[in-house]
């Protein structure tokens, strides 16, 4: 254990960062990153995100920072031109750096840090290159791991890494009010309402929400965006907003500020002044708003080397979340991995190229699929993000995990505040008593239909917990509107295929046939044909040859078998 005094960096108490060890700093901005860059000797910090490379570089004039666009070659000449090498890399140009040391034996000239080493579990899931470095990071003679927000590893290669913990004498606890609501949009303009004074900085992780609360609201021209590029690309193309960058700077800010996931952690936000924060989480407007209060709130009330003003969590919680304890998480992961082995054992073994091809295509398309590497070793960063997942998605089951969640951290001096009241709930009430699947759609379509026109944020918000009891009759509302779903007689599957045939995007043929064939289902040649021929006849398509059995081949890999005593095929998986 090493305690700070206040004031102190982690440079007054210790010379260096030892190796083979996870440095839990629990103090975000207490320098451990600073530190490793200060240290005499040879260093790659692999970091989560550019930003905090660029900001950093703007520090250090001997620092090379490598990304995206930085080539080998500016690699290579780095390294001849100086004497001590700094180096600050993404996970995804790790790789380059390799690359460049040519003739350097990486593992011994380099001491390398994981910062912020918590992202390597909490990105796997949609960023599965940025856990690329970790097969080369054992083999470094000198190596460890640092995060103010540590979440504890699985793979047994970490058994023997020590875990240096860095407290504090002092309170360094942030006041944060958290503010429960039954409607984000109006927690929102009270929030608003009592902060017209000073710059406000928004963290919301969906550009979609972001657009929608600046439109709301009327700040549009008040307001500047900070997000990753493909978020910037959306901004200006899909809603004609200009005013987002991909790196921060202190020139660009504006009264309203929004930042995105890419600027939640490892990133100093250097203002003379000290800005109102406010993170929103609606799980029911889109599960990344979701914030992990042990790692993400710590992280994001930690981006500002000023201080802040005030913290503000405005959250939503979602009393249909199916609770799993890590027990059940981690059986359930090791039943997937028992069925996975088992269907490679017959895969090995299989005597013909038939049933090889058909166990092929299962492995493939197996829960335990995503748990591994791309040459099929097991993947433990991304069996974490699973657990870790499902946990920070439990305690928005109810607003009392939330309380005791922040009562529990160690960060947070919380203050609760309560939005009772919702004018929705007994409409919500009417919809789930339904006594049917027809009479719960019959009962939506009635209340959707008598929401007033433009849509306010209430009835955006209403609509949205619609969506929640059932996504596709909104959608089928949404794109046929009441008249036509009355005319259908609210059956499911004349209004998914008049869906279909309404909605002018995709591939009709494809979606019309997903919707009557599904995969590892069987089904005899006379049924395959009926149905392409339906199919066809309804888009007026007339294929040149006549319709065989065989053409479903061309949207699954399908093998033959039999159905009954009719020959058929059986679908294994998707191919468009």
């Amino acid at each position: 254990m090493i305690t700070l005094h206040k004031g102190q960096y982690l440079s007054d108490v210790m010379s260096e960062i030892p190796s083979n060890c996870i440095l839990s700093k629990r103090i975000p901005g207490c320098g451990a990153t600073t530190l490793e860059l200060e240290t005499q000797r040879n260093s790659i910090i692999v970091v989560p995100n550019v930003p905090v490379i660029k900001s950093k570089c703007g520090k250090y004039s001997n620092l090379l920072g490598v990304y995206e666009d930085v080539t080998t070659d500016k690699i290579r000449n780095y390294l001849t031109n100086n004497r001590l090498h700094k180096i600050m890399t993404t996970p995804e140009s790790f790789g380059k750096v390799k690359t460049a040391c040519n003739g350097i034996d990486i593992y011994n000239h380099f001491f390398l840090l994981m910062d912020e080493c918590h992202q390597l579990i909490k990105d796997v899931d949609y960023r599965t290159d940025i856990v690329l470095p970790m097969n080369d990071f054992f083999r470094f003679k000198g190596k460890a791991l640092v995060s103010a927000t540590p979440i504890g590893f699985s793979d047994p290669r970490f058994k023997e890494f020590e875990t240096v913990e860095v407290s504090a004498d002092y309170d360094y606890r942030q006041e944060i009010t958290a503010t429960h609501t039954y409607n984000t949009n109006k927690a929102i303009s009270e929030y608003l309402e009592k902060h017209k004074e000073g710059t406000v900085c928004f963290f919301v992780n969906s550009v979609a929400m972001i657009h929608s609360i600046m439109k709301q609201f009327d700040i549009l021209e008040d307001s500047t965006v900070y997000c990753a590029p493909k978020s910037r690309l959306k901004l200006k193309n899909e809603y004609s907003f200009d005013n987002a960058y991909n790196d921060w700077s202190a020139d660009t800010m504006k009264k309203y500020n929004f930042f995105t996931g890419r600027f939640f952690t490892a990133f100093d936000l250097d203002l003379p002044y000290q800005p109102d924060l406010v993170m929103v989480t609606d799980p029911y407007i889109s599960e990344y708003t979701i914030l992990d209060i042990d790692t993400d709130c710590i992280q994001i009330c930690g981006r500002f080397r000023n201080g802040i003003k005030s913290a503000t969590h405005i959250y939503r919680v979602n009393p249909q979340i199916i609770t799993k304890g890590r027990e059940q998480i981690e059986w359930e992961i090791s039943a997937h991995e028992f069925a996975y082995n088992t269907i490679q054992t017959l895969y090995n073994s299989a005597d013909n190229r038939e049933s090889r091809f058909a166990f092929g295509a299962v492995l493939e398309t197996m829960p335990f699929r995503k748990f591994l590497y791309s040459d099929f070793t097991k993947n433990w960063f991304a069996i974490d993000n699973e657990i870790n997942s499902v946990l920070v998605n439990n305690r928005y089951q109810s607003r009392q995990e939330i309380m005791n969640w922040y009562n529990d951290c160690h960060f947070f001096n919380p203050t609760f505040e309560n939005d009772e009241y919702n004018e929705n709930d007994e409409k919500l009430k009417i919809a789930k008593a339904a006594r049917s699947v027809k009479d719960k759609h019959r009962k939506m379509v009635q209340l959707l239909s008598e929401m007033e026109t433009p849509y306010s944020e209430y009835a955006l918000d209403f609509i949205n917990d619609m969506r929640k009891i059932d996504p596709f009759i909104v959608e089928a509302f949404e794109t046929l509107g009441k008249e036509r779903i009355e005319e259908l007689n609210y059956i499911d599957r004349k209004i998914r295929e008049e869906m279909i045939l309404t909605q002018r995007k995709g591939n009709k043929v494809i979606k019309l046939i997903k919707n009557i064939f599904k995969v590892g289902n069987r089904y005899s040649n006379e049924k395959i044909v009926n149905e392409l021929t339906r199919i066809f006849e309804m888009l007026n398509i007339h294929p040149e040859e006549n319709i065989e059995p065989k053409l479903i081949s061309l949207y699954y890999q399908a093998i033959p078998c039999w159905v009954g005593k009719k020959r058929g095929y059986q679908l294994i998986s998707e191919i468009v």
